[in-house]
């Protein structure tokens, strides 16, 4: 009777943990739970920069909603003012319920600063120049059950909540979690 070898056995392992990580990936990347993207713009700088391939999940979603810091990824189907059909990233700063403006040069959360930040430090959230007619960056805004407020990092070159409005909960796909490309910014985004 034949024995297996330490080796023999250990390359099986290898093969049947790669063949199940490559069943599982197609799977999450079916239900839509994982995805890759290339960042094109830069309203998310420092945290996710233009050229970036950034790693996207959804899991998280289904065991908690949403949290203030989180880089949501979103569709922008039913967002007035935004093309339909595209996809966006940016960071969570208000969630439900929560009345939020920006003041010299600060979130302020249920009239409270709030500090979020990045890489590189504390965000500074920078007044936005709006069309005639719409209100200002600084104004407050309550956020309706079910919906999110939403900015860039890079908040002077962003349009965003401040621009569009809130994001409706049901657009939100996940968060990106981690930039795989290029390899000078490989590692988890914060």
């Amino acid at each position: 009777m034949a024995t297996t070898s330490k080796s023999q056995k250990l390359v099986i392992g290898l093969a049947i943990f790669a063949g199940t990580f490559v069943v599982a990936s197609i799977c999450l990347r079916a239900f839509g739970l994982i995805r890759v993207f290339s960042v094109p713009t830069g309203s998310m700088t420092p945290a996710v920069s233009p050229g970036d391939h950034v790693f996207m999940e959804g899991f998280t979603f289904l065991a908690r909603p949403p949290r203030r810091g989180d880089i949501l990824v979103f569709r922008t189907d039913g967002i007035s003012k935004v093309p339909p059909g595209q996809i966006y990233n940016k960071r969570l700063v208000g969630l439900p319920g929560e009345r939020i403006r920006f003041s010299d040069h600060k979130l302020l959360v249920d009239d409270q600063p709030v500090l979020l930040t990045n890489a590189q430090g504390q965000i500074p959230y920078l007044p936005v120049p709006m069309p005639v007619g719409q209100s200002t960056s600084e104004e407050a805004v309550t956020i309706p059950p079910g919906f999110y407020f939403v900015v860039g990092d890079n908040s002077i070159n962003s349009y965003d909540s401040r621009g569009w409005g809130c994001l409706p909960a049901k657009n939100i796909m996940g968060q990106i979690v981690f930039c795989y490309w290029p390899p000078k910014r490989m590692g988890w985004v914060k």
